[in-house]
């Protein structure tokens, strides 16, 4: 992707609590061309105040402090608006369900492979097709 690309100009919020997982996702969202915040719990990245700003949401569904349904609640009850993409090892239709209910946009199965995160990605971007 160059950095003309639709991603070039938005700030993904990345929410995962294992380090090497945050650490990789990172990497790999960074070489999609957004800009990548990265954070290890729920509490940090609703404690953050630049979460208004950015365009996207990359949570893990089990985190330490809560999951990912709940983290995109919370951003939608202060008035976020982004768009979001729910990351999970424990994936079942009860959960695509929930998740679906709750606004997000895809669930990709851990581990995730860096191909099926572009695509997730270039979907949502519209830079893709489905």
């Amino acid at each position: 992707m160059t950095t003309d690309s639709p991603a070039a100009r938005q700030r993904i919020l990345l929410v995962e609590d294992d380090d090497g997982v945050r650490r990789s996702t990172h990497l790999m969202l960074q070489a999609q061309g957004f800009e990548v915040r990265s954070f290890a719990s729920a509490a940090a990245l609703t404690a953050d105040p630049a979460i208004g700003e950015a365009a996207w949401l990359v949570a893990d569904y089990r985190l330490s402090d809560s999951n990912g349904l709940e983290v995109l609640g919370a951003l939608r009850a202060s008035g976020w608006q982004g768009r979001a993409l729910l990351f999970t090892a424990f994936s079942s239709a009860t959960l695509r369900d929930a998740a679906e209910a709750a606004g997000f946009e895809a669930v990709l199965e851990k581990p995730v492979r860096p191909l099926e995160l572009s695509a997730a990605l270039g979907c949502l971007t519209g830079e893709g097709t489905r």
